[in-house]
């Protein structure tokens, strides 16, 4: 088959890639959804810091310190609804932290007082934390494996989809004042509520229990591994596998903390050192946005024919050469370009990200805590790139006494590209477990103490000739027992 041939049959591939069950098809709109909507209603403060500040008569830098205390409570959300998602099944504790988001986002429309805008965004952060653990697992587990890539990667840039949404209501609704943005966000949690509520959810791990014990329907916390005490999985997690979760923070740090690099800071630099009005600063960062959502389905999509390693790591590479254009021309359509390509390039490399932590996850039973957790330590490391490239913008200012913002952002950049690909390339893939979906949640813990060496290997997969199946080559040298599920307990097989 030619190259012209190959690129032809591209658009046919991505439908075949992305064909579902309808059932399916709604699970991922309402994983989408939500991480969406807590993206839109973090955002609402950024885009209304002024007017908030004004209110409360203090210094826009305290409003966003009310933001940063958001960010670094993510972790606590993450911990408290992945261990209850990984115990108790998916659903009933997604729609428990969309109530939560809902509320704590029309609280924050209330306040009076600065002391009650920080409880207020921090009880928010704790439920943000909570989502993306969560909407990552129950997406990746109910979607076919040929379209976890494509899946992975758009709801990923959900971030950027609340974004652009947070944008749009900013510039339509402004004139009803800065509450009504508050309010409206958690107005849009309801419907969310009311899909996700109504929609079923079956995990692929559910056949995988009904063969192997021989049941005809799993329950909720069967299908997710609750069977199995979160102790044990964290012991074991902590004793056999620490690097693993290690290695998946500083993943997600340097990931976060290129993408808060290049968007957080981006539209000061725009309005201050390239002098752009209201219009065109707010088309450069529309275009970026949209760069970022697009990046993420066409990295996603390539993942499941190469690697997400190797695609994220090209990806992250390719992002180097448009740093240039993204900052120094004077012209915002030719900024915009060069904002679109390195979102672009951004979006294929953080795309990966959800599909990467299932598979980096020591135990198949704790995969929502584990994912959500390490992704939220990561954004809370990120959270002092904006106020680093502030400093040092401030404290090298160009030749007319202003701030260089545009030298600091792609210096940063560029660090954190480099050390984003050594990480990426670092990654042994032999640890990986790419079969998390054809193993019992609820597998016992290991008993064989002696082992040392078990580096971010669970379970030795080995693929089938045919590239379509994997097999468990020898669970006992995983040190892993399969558990039996009598009557709700764990049981040694």
């Amino acid at each position: 088959m030619t190259v012209k041939q190959k690129l032809y049959s591209l658009p046919r591939e991505f439908v075949d890639t992305v064909r579902m069950e309808p059932s399916q098809f709604i699970t991922w709109i309402v994983c989408w959804s939500c991480w969406t909507l807590g993206s839109l209603q973090y955002y609402v403060l950024p885009f209304t810091l002024s007017d908030v500040a004004t209110y409360l008569d203090v210094p826009q830098t305290k409003i966003s310190e009310a933001n940063t205390t958001a960010m670094l409570s993510r972790a606590i959300g993450a911990l408290i609804f992945g261990i209850i998602s990984d115990q108790y099944g998916r659903k009933i504790p997604l729609i428990i932290d969309l109530v939560f988001l809902g509320v704590f986002s029309m609280c924050t429309g209330f306040v009076k007082t600065y002391g009650q805008l920080i409880g207020c965004r921090f009880l928010f952060g704790v439920a943000y934390g909570g989502t993306y653990g969560l909407v990552m697992a129950m997406v990746l587990e109910a979607v076919p494996r040929r379209a976890r890539g494509v899946v992975a990667g758009f709801t990923q840039q959900g971030f950027s989809a609340g974004y652009l949404l947070a944008s749009g209501f900013h510039l339509a609704m402004n004139k009803y004042g800065w509450r009504s943005l508050f309010w409206l966000g958690a107005g849009l949690t309801v419907p969310v509520i009311v899909l996700r509520t109504c929609s079923s959810h079956k995990s692929v791990t559910n056949q995988v229990i009904e063969e192997t014990e021989g049941v005809q329907s799993v329950d909720a916390r069967t299908a997710v591994g609750g069977n199995l005490s979160f102790i044990k999985k964290l012991k074991f997690l902590v004793k056999h596998h620490p690097k693993a979760f290690v290695y998946a923070c500083c993943l997600s740090s340097c990931l976060a903390t290129m993408g808060h690099g290049t968007m957080d800071l981006y539209p000061t630099f725009l309005t201050t050192q390239r002098h752009l009005d209201v219009k065109h600063e707010t088309w450069v960062t529309v275009i970026l946005q949209i760069g970022g959502i697009m990046g993420g389905v066409v990295g996603g999509f390539f993942s499941h024919k190469v690697s997400p390693k190797w695609i994220a790591a090209g990806s992250a590479i390719l992002c180097a050469p448009w740093l240039p254009l993204w900052v120094l021309p004077s012209k915002w359509n030719q900024l915009a370009v060069g904002a679109f390509f390195l979102q672009f390039f951004y979006g294929a490399a953080i795309g990966n990200l959800g599909n990467l932590m299932q598979q980096i996850c020591p135990h198949p039973g704790m995969r929502a805590a584990f994912t959500g957790v390490s992704y939220n330590i990561g954004n809370a490391v990120s959270s002092i790139a904006p106020t680093i490239e502030t400093a040092l913008g401030e404290r090298f200012p160009t030749a007319d006494g202003g701030p260089d913002y545009g030298r600091t952002q792609m210096i940063l950049v560029g660090i954190v590209i480099c050390l984003l690909v050594v990480t990426l390339v670092s990654m042994p893939l032999k640890s990986l477990n790419k079969a998390w979906d054809e193993v019992d949640p609820n597998m016992a813990i290991p008993t064989n103490e002696n082992n040392q060496n078990a580096d971010m290997e669970m379970v030795d997969k080995v693929i089938s000739a045919n590239h379509d199946t994997f097999k468990v080559s020898d669970p006992e040298a995983a040190h892993v027992e399969e558990v039996k599920t009598v009557g709700g307990d764990a049981t040694k097989v």
